[in-house]
């Protein structure tokens, strides 16, 4: 590859002349930076006279479509949304059969009406409680010494001066 700057040999070492490197002198660099600049804002000209003939083109390539490719195209996009709307409608009857909530319906995973009955049977075991299972109740006594007090302050005071001193 050869390098941009002529004070270099192709080598990568330099010349044996006694002109200065293009780095060395402030002058040149300047120069080397304005001529740099100047190339870029022709090829940033160029590129924007040639946008205009790339959006054309592209019209071009569209406007070139057989009627049969835009019809095809439209085609498997209605193919895919009805295709979703089917398995959105078969996650809602499975959901709506196994008497889910919404939430609960979200989670069912699978593409067919089987797997999703499956699913929905696995998540029903999961979320029910088992046969001959009593739901835990919660203990009236916890956070409780388990004694019962009276509502009146002064007996609650007593009680709580009576524990701490007797501890």
């Amino acid at each position: 590859m050869s390098h941009p700057d002529p004070t270099f040999a192709p080598d990568g070492t330099a010349p044996q002349d006694d002109r200065p490197r293009s780095w060395e002198d402030p002058a040149a660099a300047r120069a080397e930076i304005e001529r740099l600049a100047a190339e870029l804002a022709g090829h940033a000209a160029r590129v924007a006279e040639l946008e205009p003939a790339a959006a054309e083109l592209h019209q071009l390539q569209e406007a070139g479509k057989t009627e049969a490719q835009r019809l095809t195209e439209r085609a498997e996009a209605a193919e895919r949304q009805a295709d979703q709307t089917r398995a959105e409608l078969v996650r809602a009857q499975v959901a709506h059969s196994r008497g889910l909530t919404e939430r609960q319906a979200a989670r069912l995973v699978g593409t067919t009406r089987e797997e999703l009955e499956a699913d929905a049977d696995e998540l029903l075991v999961d979320i029910a409680p088992a046969a001959g299972r009593r739901l835990m109740q919660p203990d009236p006594t916890q956070g409780s010494s388990g004694q019962h007090t009276a509502a009146d302050p002064a007996a609650l005071f007593t009680g709580i001066l009576h524990n701490t001193l007797h501890r």
